[in-house]
């Protein structure tokens, strides 16, 4: 039984490793080093949690308006693209109209990975579990200073979440368990995320499911990272008040989300005015591999996926994390370099959407017109 459940705990753990996959995981520069014996601010932003529910039309009680595009190139064919929030509250159910819309038009939904049929893939998640373990007879504390291993191992056991066990694997599966926390600690539920909810509708719905990457692309990238960037990376977890300040950030993102309010600034954890920068150049260049890796090199490939969809026979409704959407290096600037045109639908498209409407070439057109990305 004590087995069961560790294996248990370990797969949650991995599930909510890959609804975050390092794609809303952005590093500021107000960050100390790993060996520092403080924290200077949260350094690590992430946009997740949820509880399972259908989504359904919104209420006038509590609207909900989150942004859904839709991409369309120089030869009218087009898809529908929305950010994802990994996880959140029950309040994610009520999406509006003119997403209701876009989803019963579509085909197929493409999502980074479709991590409900790998949920329910035991042998997919035990294999998952080895590659995210040590096999030369190392253990994390071998890895990072022994600080920040036992600051990391003093919040997880504060949170009821730490396991022997866990030292046998690689920072990836550290970062996840630190997620859980922040997630746990906002009140979120990754089963409330925006990709897990769609996907389940659809399977239940028979859409068909598109895997924009792979799993082993995404555990593969934190691979690629030495140990001293791990390090830099999991020092941001290593403080009760950095737990704090992320868990208000993904309240505070949810709620930007929810209401359409997402832009560059908010959705990377940005703040305005004067930041502290307590970074060693070395740090700074780890921090810059890890945003290129985990962000700015996919962002391109999604964008050759989007528009691989668009040219095929079918309407795809494109969902991945928010922060691969903005910015020179988002999605939606890159669909704009292809010579695609970006327009936001309203609940004025709600209505004038219709069924009949062919995946190329005949487009209602939406209410707004973005300027910029």
């Amino acid at each position: 039984m004590k087995y069961k459940k560790t294996i248990a705990s370990v797969l949650t753990a991995v599930m909510a490793m890959l609804t975050i996959s390092g794609c809303n995981l952005h590093v500021i520069e107000n960050s100390k080093s790993p060996d520092s014996t403080s924290s200077n601010g949260s350094a690590v932003q992430s946009s997740e949690s949820s509880k399972n529910s259908t989504p359904e039309t919104t209420s006038q009680s509590d609207e909900i308006t989150p942004t859904v595009w839709k991409v369309t190139d120089e030869n009218g064919n087009y898809i529908y693209m929305m950010g994802s929030i990994h996880a959140a509250d029950s309040s994610i159910k009520n999406l509006p109209g003119y997403f209701e819309t876009a989803y019963s038009k579509c085909d197929s939904v493409a999502v980074e990975i479709d991590i409900t049929e790998y949920s329910s893939n035991l042998n997919s998640a035990v294999d998952t579990i080895k590659k995210l373990s040590y096999t030369d007879g190392t253990k994390i504390y071998d890895h990072i200073p022994k600080e920040t291993y036992d600051k990391l191992t003093a919040i997880l056991t504060e949170h009821n979440l730490y396991n022997k066990l866990y030292d046998n694997y690689k920072p990836a599966m550290w970062l996840s368990l630190m997620e859980n926390v922040i997630i746990n600690e906002s009140g979120f539920d990754i089963e409330n995320g925006l990709d897990n909810i769609v996907l389940k509708r659809a399977h239940k719905e028979n859409k068909n499911i598109l895997e924009i990457e792979s799993m082993d692309l995404q555990l593969g990238l934190f691979d690629e990272f030495s140990d001293e960037l791990n390090a830099l990376i999991l020092q941001q977890y290593a403080d009760d008040k950095n737990i704090k300040a992320q868990s208000d950030a993904i309240k505070e993102l949810y709620e930007n989300w929810k209401h359409g309010k997402l832009n560059e600034e908010n959705v990377n954890g940005e703040n305005s005015g004067e930041q502290e920068t307590s970074i060693t150049e070395k740090e700074k260049e780890m921090l810059e591999e890890y945003n290129d890796k985990t962000l700015i090199q996919r962002n391109i490939n999604m964008a050759e996926k989007a528009e691989e969809y668009m040219q095929s026979d079918s309407v795809v409704l494109f969902i991945v994390g928010s922060a691969h959407f903005y910015g020179d290096d988002g999605i939606l600037q890159l669909m704009k370099d292809k010579g695609c045109t970006v327009t936001v639908l309203t609940e004025k498209d709600a209505e004038n959407l219709t069924s009949s409407e062919q995946p190329s070439n005949n487009s209602a057109e939406p209410s707004e017109t973005l300027s910029a990305a």
